[in-house]
């Protein structure tokens, strides 16, 4: 079975962004946008390590935009600009 962490990941980088979080429990789901392809991906998981890997990744998202003003993970469209991948 695939880690939903990692898929979690791949999504930001192909410009997703988590729109909405929700906990049932020990179920934990995201819901993400992409808002220039205006499509919507929703993830579940109950697994505490995926979870933990989640938050993580989304406390560093909140860090960038913090020192940056925006966050700089690069999504498709930005690399096709020829910007650096960070």
């Amino acid at each position: 079975m695939p880690n939903k962490a990692d898929e979690f990941k791949a999504k930001y980088a192909e410009g997703y962004r988590c729109i909405c979080e929700e906990a049932d429990g020990e179920n934990v789901t995201l819901h993400l946008k992409n808002f220039e392809k205006e499509k919507i991906h929703t993830i579940s998981t109950n697994e505490n390590m995926e979870i933990g890997e989640i938050a993580d990744f989304l406390d560093s998202v909140d860090l960038e935009k913090k020192l940056n003003g925006d966050d700089t993970i690069c999504t498709q469209n930005e690399s096709n600009l020829g910007w650096p991948n960070l």
